[in-house]
């Protein structure tokens, strides 16, 4: 048994049964060995970027970890944007890179890269393999690291002498690593104790949930808690849906382009429980502007470093969300004085109200006039919630993602991939390739823009290969988007390098042999759904939409407060 042996045996191991990635001179050793290994099948990305993308996309909807190899120098710098994007959204990911040979490193060889300083700021933990025989006892670790306390990308690096050895016996190693046990992170008694207490105390509670919900799958015990205490629910982009999207508590998603009612809520609330949100400067606004008017904060985060980092706080908890919510919730029917009312056991009627008024204002059209982005989501809607279970929505970043999130309904938290805090523009036809893989009885619609699509586009070959069921809706505007809303309202319509053309699609998805459709009005797309939709093969649908002032709202203009809110150009 040599080194690649065992790598894959080592894989396999941990169930897992698909990577993607890139052969290259420094694992060819690998690639001759998983040629001949029936247990795992190899999906060959057509860029590296591709390989640890399509790795989240499994992580994303299966809530597990995933593998991604990349080889040498610019094969590995090549998987940096991705590792950083599952990195920021807490995404569990293997990175599997290799390196020159032990004698010649840190002699500037021939595609040398110092991967692991490289890595350094994006990875959880990295491990260069200097032995063989220890490569059993560091995948075991870098899973286990990977997935423990907060998810996060692990990386290992494989010299290639390395690579060409022979296996022997598993060897552990001794080395400290610096990573939490969940096991550990308990909430005290006194820490439930002043929670009720400041429940009790609070007229105008908010609850904020990030989709660490999802990734911990305590969604259940949310539900009751939410349901016990009848309290106004807001959550981050990612965790769309963490609530049912009818339930009468959720407000839905807050921040710079989401819901008046959430914002407005949040902003005049005067308490926050936050669990697993960062308090990001998109979500809340000005720092200073969102603790105005007295407001309590109790923060709940897995990893320490968030809590008080950039709202202070008034109670900050270091733990699981699932371990405070099993807690709290074994507490909340003693505790007095806890009416038992029918909706929930906060006296919080007038709130109720209040939250009403707020749900009351006009926040823009539903639909236009003319043939827009807008108006494309709505009939893509009315086609999928007729059977919500049989899609996954993975859009890309900008105007159509916003759009996507606002309109588009979706089954669970698992049915809606997007990129969040890194905002990587060409995210979704790697993810939506991955996610086809992981989940081949649905349908992934793929809701990307005609700036984004042209960044990955060649990851269409890996749809057609292997057959995937990803429908990709290019919104085409002949613009971006995003910055030109911007321009628009803050820079007196100078729109300088927005303008884009984009080549003929038609020809392009004919190229990589998938069906294309050019859609130019309602009817036409009405049509065209009704017939891709049911069938189980890859397509490229693009929309040309019209751009006429298809602005992005509710917006908050960058450094206003949540109560600066506004739902149309003219409130500017």
């Amino acid at each position: 048994m040599n080194w690649a042996d065992k790598l894959l045996e080592s894989l396999k191991k941990h169930w897992i049964n698909t990577v993607f990635g890139y052969p290259g001179w420094a694992n060819m050793p690998l690639y001759d060995k998983l040629e001949l290994c029936s247990e795992i099948q190899h999906i060959l990305v057509r860029n590296e970027q591709g390989a640890s993308f399509a790795a989240q996309g499994w992580a994303r909807t299966k809530k597990e970890i995933w593998v991604c190899f990349g080889t040498s120098g610019p094969w590995a710098s090549n998987l940096i944007t991705w590792v950083m994007d599952a990195m920021m959204d807490s995404i569990p990911m293997l990175v599997v890179t290799w390196q020159v040979p032990l004698w010649v490193m840190w002699t500037d060889a021939f595609q040398e890269l110092d991967t692991i300083w490289t890595f350094m700021s994006i990875t959880k933990h990295s491990f260069v393999v200097d032995n063989v025989n220890k490569i059993e006892t560091i995948v075991d670790e870098a899973i286990k690291i990977a997935t423990s306390w907060r998810p996060w990308p692990v990386l290992i690096d494989f010299p290639k002498d390395i690579s060409l050895a022979e296996y022997t016996e598993k060897e552990d190693f001794e080395q400290e690593i610096f990573y939490s046990n969940i096991a550990s992170l308990e909430v005290s008694e006194k820490q439930i104790e002043k929670t009720l207490e400041m429940l009790k105390k609070s007229k105008k509670p908010v609850l904020l949930i990030w989709q660490g919900v999802k990734f911990a799958n305590w969604e259940k015990l949310l539900n009751e808690f939410v349901e016990k205490l009848w309290i106004p629910t807001v959550s981050t982009l990612l965790a769309k849906w963490v609530l049912a999207e009818n339930n009468p508590n959720y407000l839905w998603m807050i921040g710079m382009h989401w819901t008046y009612a959430g914002n407005l809520a949040t902003y005049n609330a005067d308490l926050i429980i936050n669990i697993g949100s960062r308090f990001d400067d998109r979500l809340v606004g000005t720092y200073e502007s969102f603790v105005e008017n007295n407001k309590k904060i109790i923060h709940i985060d897995i990893d320490i470093s968030e809590l008080d980092k950039v709202i202070k706080t008034d109670l900050a908890i270091h733990s699981d969300g699932k371990i405070f919510l099993e807690k709290i919730l074994k507490t909340i029917p003693l505790s007095q004085p806890f009416p038992q009312r029918e909706k929930g056991v906060l006296e919080i009627d007038d709130w109720k109200k209040q939250i009403e008024e707020f749900n009351k204002k006009i926040i823009c059209e539903a639909k236009t006039s003319h043939f827009s982005t807008k108006n494309a989501l709505h009939i893509i809607n009315s086609k999928t919630e007729k059977n919500l279970k049989k899609y996954i929505f993975v859009t890309d970043v900008w105007q159509h993602q916003m759009w996507s999130a606002q309109i588009l309904k979706v089954a669970s938290t698992t049915s809606w991939l997007t990129s969040g805090w890194a905002g990587t523009m060409w995210f979704s036809i790697p993810v939506s390739a991955w996610a086809a893989i992981a989940n081949r009885e649905k349908t992934i619609i793929n809701i990307v823009g005609d700036w984004s699509v042209q960044m990955n586009i060649q990851e269409l070959q890996v749809l057609k290969d292997h057959n995937l069921n990803v429908k990709v809706i290019i919104m085409n505007n002949n613009f971006l988007w995003m910055v030109r809303q911007w321009q628009d309202l803050f820079f007196d319509k100078n729109y300088a390098s927005t303008p884009i053309t984009s080549p003929n699609y038609e020809k392009l998805a004919e190229a990589y042999w998938i069906n294309w459709y050019t859609v130019k009005s309602e009817e036409e797309l009405k049509k065209v759904l009704e017939k891709e939709f049911e069938l189980d093969w890859p397509a490229v649908i693009e929309i040309k939409v019209e751009a006429d002032e298809d602005n992005i709202f509710p917006m908050v203009p960058a450094w206003y407060s949540l109560a600066e809110t506004v739902v149309c150009r003219e409130e500017l």
